[in-house]
């Protein structure tokens, strides 16, 4: 007996130990990716013609001890290849495995190689000619790292995946084995079949295989068997002309019991294709295909006969939209309800988020490989009383709706507003309804979806379950593509990870506007988009103030409220903040509103050591939205705001003009400001939170507090206490240079750690604790400066060299960033 290995994708081997079987082959054993068997070369030749799964029918020479190459010559060339083909077929060697001496595969293919060819020429005289692509014969050897080698020849040819007849594939094909697999794992009782999104009709083409009991090679006009020594004409024949006799006689039963195989595909080109490799099988009157979409799908079927559905939708892995999928396979559930009733369905995917908008109860579930993408396969019976088992309103065909209402309605009535007030970022959505937790902000054409902790009632499930029904309905509503609707889903981290940017970075930046400032947003990059929309009415109110006025903004993230200050009229801005990336999306906005640099600065430095350190410079104006919380590791000690307020604003009048004025937000909720030490450093607040508050957040009138405070020189009864105790600048720390900064810098630099990913709507607000040292290295050699202070060469602020905006040399105006595609 003949020992043999039939290889298959991973998966698959249950499917094809059955089918060996059922062909009477004796001692066959399953095995990763595979199965082992012994038989004739008869019983090779019937599995190459009627296997559905496996790839290729490996007929073992040799197996033996290889430490070196020496060892695999003498192996290789001790195999009597006279034997099994002449020296006038071209071959081909491919070699897997290493160990320490033979780590080189192509190296190892050669050997075997010559030892093949060596063999033939004393047999025959002549060589073998080589042929990588299309060979007559093919050698397959395999190294196991103990040192067993294996040398198997191919009786396939070819994969035997390759069906031959299946010629026009789409953007993402699936092979014949797995395709076969899923018509057998739904159960097809080889009656009516469909496949609502077919391409090019590879599940048709297979489930046509069975119901007419047509082998899978029978269109093959190659194997490799066909060119071996011992390859008997005759028994091939006889096997041949059996397998046509079945197929004929299948197909005439096929149709007098008035089955019907049908495709529909929305794309016309691949209904065309699909059309083409169903008359290239044979199975043109049996086969039909139709463009129809999903969200039009019906029942095609004009007889009273079972229906399969089995379907491979996109995953979002090579093809499709994670987000336009979630609306895919929502219409998809929906249609499979509305339509087949009494029905079995199996659908492939990668991803159980998106099988569960399906929203049917699976019996089954399959794990399967699509090449290397490890998929999940699950089996549903259609029927109306096991629809999406444990979830609310399963009963409805429609989906969210309460929330895709209540959408609709606020969008109608804050259009019309932010029409009015001239701005294309605002919200227009926020936990309105109670099941539906997470809030909606529209910027240009986009609508960001930020994902609310669910009550500790609500299962994971339910709670993920809502959020894609959300994104789903927002796709429906808004009438946007599934790209133009992005989901961030805020997760309060532990220790030294707190919130910071994406893993897969798409720099893809555009402009929005209030009114007539433009400012530079990134809905995908980070978790923050760049602009607070909450402080809108803040950024008014600094631009009506701002005129003809020093401003310093500190906890500056990306400058928006200096590029108000700077539309209002400010003589000068400085904005300061620990990250240089956000600074120089500062400098964007600037650029995307034609204001010359020259006036204004940007300082890379900790705002608590900032602040601690008075200088020469003051300021009419100063703006300050600190975090909540920050433990960062570039700050000398931790900040909470409620307990350290006092401590960061009477600080602030070493660097305010006496009659200046401060504008402070927090987003602490039940922020309580202590008016009473304020007054000790001559500070007196007014609150101006619910002026603040914009519509658009009506519903969270507690999602900052801001207040005003005046400075009166003469009230002031205590000095502050610096926040931080004064050490050496960092080395990080220093103003970004304006002359050397371009827009092009600053696409290259957006992709490096963000130092402050701010939590703006859950509750608080935190910094990244891991930021990583951002700016070059300070030459301490003659000191340096941070800002408007200067540095000794040993790091301390030398206060009486403190420079003024007029001593420096104005910086070079750099070009605007040009309109960028959204």
């Amino acid at each position: 007996m003949l020992k043999f290995f039939a290889s298959c994708p991973l998966g698959l081997e249950g499917l094809l130990f059955n089918e060996i079987v059922s062909l009477n082959i004796a001692k066959a054993k399953e095995t990763t990716a595979g199965v082992s068997f012994e038989g004739t070369m008869e019983d090779g030749m019937r599995l190459c013609l009627y296997s559905h799964f496996a790839s290729r029918i490996l007929l073992t020479l040799s197996t033996f001890n290889c430490e070196d190459d020496t060892d695999l010559y003498l192996g290789a060339n001790g195999i009597a290849w006279e034997k099994y083909f002449t020296s006038d077929k071209t071959i081909s060697v491919e070699f897997s495995g290493t160990n320490d001496k033979l780590r080189n595969t192509q190296y190892s293919a050669l050997k075997i190689k010559d030892a093949i060819c060596d063999r033939l020429v004393k047999a025959y005289g002549t060589r073998p000619d080589v042929d990588k692509h299309n060979s007559d014969v093919r050698i397959y050897a395999h190294l196991l790292k103990y040192g067993e080698a294996t040398i198997t020849l191919d009786l396939s040819g070819s994969p035997l995946h390759q069906r031959e007849y299946h010629r026009g594939t789409g953007i993402a094909p699936l092979k014949e084995n797995l395709a076969a697999a899923m018509v057998v794992r739904a159960g097809y009782d080889n009656l009516n079949f469909i496949d609502p999104m077919c391409g090019s009709g590879t599940l048709l083409l297979e489930a046509a295989l069975y119901a007419t009991d047509t082998a899978p090679g029978l269109k093959r006009s190659r194997f490799g068997f066909l060119h071996l020594k011992d390859f008997d004409e005759n028994k091939w024949q006889e096997m041949l002309f059996e397998a046509k006799v079945r197929s004929n006689r299948g197909l005439k039963s096929a149709l007098e019991k008035n089955i019907c195989i049908h495709g529909f595909d929305a794309d016309s080109n691949m209904v065309s294709i699909a059309q083409q490799n169903a008359k290239k099988a044979g199975f043109g009157d049996l086969i039909k295909v139709s463009a129809c979409s999903v969200a039009k799908m019906y029942n095609p079927f004009d007889n009273d006969l079972h229906v399969t559905l089995v379907t491979n939708p996109p995953y979002g892995q090579r093809m499709g939209n994670f987000n336009e999928l979630i609306a895919l396979y929502s219409d998809l559930g929906l249609k499979i309800k509305q339509n087949f009733k009494g029905s079995r369905a199996a659908i492939i995917s990668t991803s159980t988020d998106l099988l569960s908008c399906l929203r049917l109860s699976y019996d089954k579930s399959y794990k399967l490989y699509n090449g290397s993408l490890l998929c999940q396969l699950r089996v549903f019976e259609i029927d109306d009383s096991r629809d999406m088992a444990g979830s609310e309103g399963s009963a409805k065909d429609e989906i969210a709706v309460d929330f895709a209402n209540r959408l609709v309605k606020n969008l109608k009535t804050l259009n019309k507003w932010a029409e009015g007030v001239n701005t294309d970022a605002y919200r227009v959505y926020d936990a309105d309804l109670p099941d539906y937790q997470a809030c909606i902000d529209k910027y240009g054409p986009y609508y960001v979806i930020q994902e609310y902790a669910a009550p500790s009632s609500v299962s994971a499930n339910i709670a993920r379950r809502r959020v894609l029904d959300m994104i789903a309905a927002t796709i429906r509503v808004t009438g946007s593509d599934g790209e133009h609707v992005v989901l961030k889903e805020r997760e309060r981290q532990r220790g030294s990870s707190q919130y910071e940017k994406s893993q897969q970075q798409k720099h893809d930046f555009f402009s929005v506007h209030e009114g007539s400032i433009n400012y530079r947003v990134n809905v995908h990059d980070y978790l923050d988009t760049g602009l607070f929309l909450d402080a809108r009415p803040i950024r008014e109110k600094i631009k009506a103030l701002a005129s003809g006025k020093d401003f310093l903004n500190l906890f500056a993230y990306t400058a928006s409220a200096s590029a108000a200050a700077a539309m209002g009229g400010a003589l000068s801005t400085v904005s300061v903040d620990m990250s240089r990336t956000y600074l120089e999306w500062g400098m964007e906005n600037f650029r995307q509103n034609n204001i010359d640099l020259a006036s204004h600065d940007f300082v890379q430095a900790d705002c608590l050591a900032y602040i601690s350190n008075p200088t020469d410079k003051k300021y009419d104006l100063i703006y300050i939205d600190p975090p909540t919380f920050s433990n960062s590791k570039r700050m000398e000690s931790t900040f909470e705001v409620q307990r350290d307020h006092v401590a960061l604003l009477s600080n602030l009048t070493g660097h305010l003009k006496d009659g200046g004025s401060i504008i402070f937000c927090t987003n602490k909720r039940n922020f309580n400001i202590d008016g009473k030490k304020l007054a000790l450093y001559g500070l007196e607040f007014e609150d101006i939170s619910k002026a603040t508050i914009p519509r658009d957040f009506m519903r969270r009138q507690q999602i900052h507090s801001c207040y005003i405070l005046a400075f009166d020189e003469s009230k002031k009864q205590l000095d502050p206490v610096p926040i931080v105790e004064q050490k050496a600048a960092p080395k990080w720390s220093g103003s970004v240079k304006k002359s050397t900064y371009s827009s092009s810098s600053f696409d290259r630099n957006s992709d490096r750690g963000s130092d402050r990913g701010f939590n703006r709507d859950n509750k608080d607000r935190e910094f990244n604790s891991r930021s990583s040292a951002y700016g070059g290295r300070q030459n301490r050699s003659k000191g340096f400066k941070v800002g408007s202070m200067t540095f000794n060469k040993d790091g301390r602020i030398n206060s009486d060299s403190c420079s003024d905006r007029s001593e420096r040399r104005p910086a070079r105006k750099a070009r605007v960033w040009g309109p960028v595609d959204s």
